[in-house]
């Protein structure tokens, strides 16, 4: 019987991530994909539909990667979370059965690195309350042009942090970095009933004292009762380094800084892996050369080796 040999195109793949994703829903993952397909909250937000392609995307592009010795013996899995026909119905209830539905996969997962793929940032919300069943206290530290808390009385993309606030029981501390006063209104900005915010604005990355004392507040609230979620918005990168996104900013965070930002959170005392989130991509809108998706998938790609 004669060896045949592989393909080109075959080899490529044997040698990227693709192979790392498991199709066997028995075990334990190190990295779990949640996606959660779906932009009804961005429509409803009034903004420019197209997030909902955002996780295949991304996977599509991120299996393609080499893999490293970093990586080896490493089990990935994908699983979608996000129902976009119960959302049409009734979005609110949509939302906490897209929460029973993660906190089901995390019961069942709960040694892995979560990277939850939106879909719009009111995908946050439903990953926020499965987190909360876990754990007294839960600190978000979102990178972020807007703030996500606006009053609307219909819940949207620009309202999960409200919504848990108002909806958890236990305690919970909002750290946002990189908002633009421009894209913000008073309304938005005001105070959250039951919780504490603080915020890093944009032009305050550029002082380091200022960056310094921000996280050193923030690892001063953890303790072994707390989940801290590092929540990425793509609206907060700059343009020229994502495009394709719900609302392109022109005044946006770079990738070193983005970088620095994912360095500081590893260096947390964490009682949990990591909890990543990235919302509103909008590959619609990229470069023929899929630049946004690229800047995310190598950003996402570093996260993991380091």
């Amino acid at each position: 019987m004669t060896n045949q040999s592989i393909t080109q195109s075959q080899k490529r793949s044997l040698e990227s991530i693709t192979p790392l994703f498991s199709s066997d829903n028995a075990g334990g993952a190190d990295v779990l994909f949640l996606k959660s397909s779906s932009d009804i909250g961005v429509e409803r937000n009034g903004g420019r539909n197209g997030a909902r392609f955002a996780p295949k995307s991304f996977l599509s592009y991120f299996k393609k990667l080499n893999n490293s010795p970093s990586l080896f013996a490493k089990k990935f899995k994908e699983l979608e979370v996000a129902n976009e026909t119960e959302e049409k119905g009734d979005f609110q209830l949509a939302q906490i059965q897209q929460s029973k539905r993660i906190s089901k996969i995390i019961q069942e997962n709960p040694n892995s690195f979560i990277c939850h793929l939106g879909g719009g940032h009111d995908h946050v919300f439903p990953l926020l309350l499965a987190l909360g069943e876990n754990f007294k206290k839960v600190i978000v530290l979102n990178i972020d042009a807007h703030a996500d808390t606006r009053t609307d009385p219909l819940a949207h993309s620009g309202t999960p942090f409200r919504q848990f606030s108002n909806d958890f029981k236990g305690e919970f501390l909002l750290f946002q970095i990189g908002l633009l006063e421009l894209a913000n209104s008073q309304s938005t900005l005001e105070k959250l009933e039951r919780s504490k915010t603080y915020t890093l604005w944009r032009k305050d990355l550029f002082d380091s004292h200022k960056l310094d004392s921000f996280f050193d507040r923030i690892k001063n609230e953890i303790d072994h009762h707390t989940v801290v979620v590092f929540s990425l918005d793509a609206d907060a990168l700059s343009g020229e380094l994502a495009p394709g996104v719900s609302a392109v900013n022109g005044n946006g965070i770079n990738r070193e800084e983005l970088r620095l930002l994912w360095s500081e959170y590893k260096k947390f005392p964490l009682p949990h892996k990591p909890v990543l989130g990235i919302y509103e991509l909008n590959p619609v809108y990229d470069t023929v050369s899929m630049l946004s998706v690229r800047t995310l998938a190598n950003f996402v790609y570093d996260c993991f080796l380091g």
